[in-house]
């Protein structure tokens, strides 16, 4: 059997193997909750870690923005070896490289090698994120894609909504290392029952390895991230990152176009229903994510809400992801996936438009209930465009195209908060009345600021619709 580049493909009688959402989901669900939860559980230790390492805020940033850049890079590579190799393989590799980096970061006595530390993690965490989507959709059963894609994001959003809560609590307990010790027995029980329940997918035994493929785009992803992260922080480097990137992307496609079994083929760059699935996410991510990321801000400095406050609130988005995923994953299975994604982003523009209409009368539960149903409505979205993307992606590339979409969330993510800080800053500077009237300023600033955060959601709408009908 050969798949579409011409490579032998290892089939063999488990490739129709069909695994129960109750047996694969809550295996790789560990690996895709360590990875999540450590992109957010550090957040509300990074004053405490800046103190103990004798560092400042510039300094600590480091460590939350080389997982995300390292992770960025890799996810690619991660779902490409996953492909060729083995995803149950390179998700275990990932889980132990998690797990390494964890006991490093554990005992890390300074901020270098803390930031090393978290490198190893991210390693992990790109093997976990771009290899569990990709197990699940390959053993469950091809009616229940949509519910178990919902599940997963249902996952997601727990250990996004989790991280800062233990982050907090731990902190203060015990200590900043135990928030990442805690995940070294989590991630050894993962790797034996991976080991023990999933068996392994079909593999290319195809020796030439498209190592150029992967090396060009680990380094454009990476150079986008960094690019779009200096450029906003007004770092001369973030051009340069930016033009890196424009021609690492070049050459890649080049490089694709050529080798005879490429790291990710042209055919999946050329189907528009996967390139407007992942160009769609990144927009409608970009606009949320901008959106939620402001609000601990406006919480504390406008409304003068505490910290623990501040936690509590923010926990109202995942949980309305979480309670809204699965649901959503139930019906695209039943409704045509496009409809419901480009439904679903079109009601986070409504939402968040409703959201720019903020000022100083706005009643807090009215606040909270916008911002859960933008939540609701990107998970909406979530799950129908994953569900959209993965129905049609070829079986031997499931992991690369689950990598697609994981970096498109990861970009979108990057972008929504560095170009939220960026606009709200220009407004708020520009607003004659900052020196007299504070609250007023911030709101008519955040105001703004969504209110463009919303047409980018919008043109993500219209991404989503143009991918074209199922049929």
């Amino acid at each position: 059997m050969y798949d579409n580049s011409g490579s032998e493909v290892n089939s063999i009688s488990y490739a129709r193997l069909i695994l129960p959402i109750s047996t694969i989901l809550p295996i790789t669900s560990i690996g895709v909750f360590m990875a999540a939860m450590d992109g957010s559980i550090v957040n509300v230790s990074l004053l405490t870690i800046a103190a103990s390492l004798n560092t400042n805020m510039a300094g600590i940033r480091w460590i939350v923005l080389v997982y995300l850049l390292t992770m960025s890079a890799l996810m690619g590579l991660g779902g490409s070896l996953g492909d060729t190799f083995g995803r149950k393989r390179i998700f275990q590799i990932g889980m132990l490289f998690f797990v390494l980096g964890s006991l490093l970061s554990g005992v890390a006595t300074s901020l270098l090698f803390l930031t090393m530390a978290r490198i190893v993690q991210a390693i992990g965490a790109a093997g976990m994120m771009s290899n569990g989507l990709g197990l699940v959709m390959t053993y469950v059963d091809p009616r229940k894609k949509g519910r178990a894609i919902g599940i997963n994001s249902f996952v997601v959003a727990i250990a996004l909504s989790t991280g800062p809560v233990l982050g907090g609590i731990l902190t203060e307990n015990v200590g900043w290392p135990s928030i990442f010790i805690i995940n070294i027995p989590i991630g050894l029980i993962g790797i034996i029952l991976v080991q023990r329940v999933i068996p392994e997918t079909e593999t290319k035994n195809n020796a030439n390895f498209d190592f150029i493929g992967v090396i060009l785009f680990a380094s454009t992803t990476f150079s986008l991230i960094a690019g779009i992260t200096f450029t906003f922080d007004e770092e001369l480097i973030g051009p340069l990152f930016l033009f890196s990137s424009m021609v690492c992307f070049i050459l890649f496609l080049y490089c694709e176009n050529h080798h005879p079994n490429p790291m990710m083929s042209i055919k999946l760059l050329k189907n528009r229903k996967i390139t407007a699935g992942a160009i769609s996410a990144m927009l409608c991510y970009m606009g949320i994510n901008g959106v939620f990321f402001l609000f601990p801000f406006f919480y504390q400095e406008v409304l003068l809400f505490t910290q623990s406050q501040t936690g509590l609130l923010l926990i109202v988005s995942p949980a309305v992801m979480s309670l809204t995923g699965p649901v959503a994953g139930y019906l695209a299975e039943k409704v045509d996936t496009r409809m419901l994604a480009t439904g679903g982003a079109i009601l986070e523009v409504i939402f968040i438009l409703a959201l720019s209409l903020i000022n100083s009368e706005m009643n807090l539960i009215v606040i909270l209930l916008l911002v859960g149903l933008s939540a609701g409505s990107l998970a909406i979205f979530t799950n129908s465009n994953g569900t959209s993307v993965m129905n049609i992606a070829p079986r031997e590339d499931l992991s690369i195209v689950s990598g697609i979409l994981n970096l498109s969330r990861t970009i979108g993510f990057s972008i929504g908060t560095a170009l939220s800080t960026a606009l709200f800053g220009m407004f708020f500077g520009l607003n004659p009345l900052k020196n007299v009237d504070y609250n007023l300023t911030y709101y008519q600033s955040l105001g703004t600021t969504f209110i463009i955060l919303g047409l980018f959601v919008a043109l993500g709408a219209l991404v989503s619709y143009a991918r074209g009908s199922e049929s």
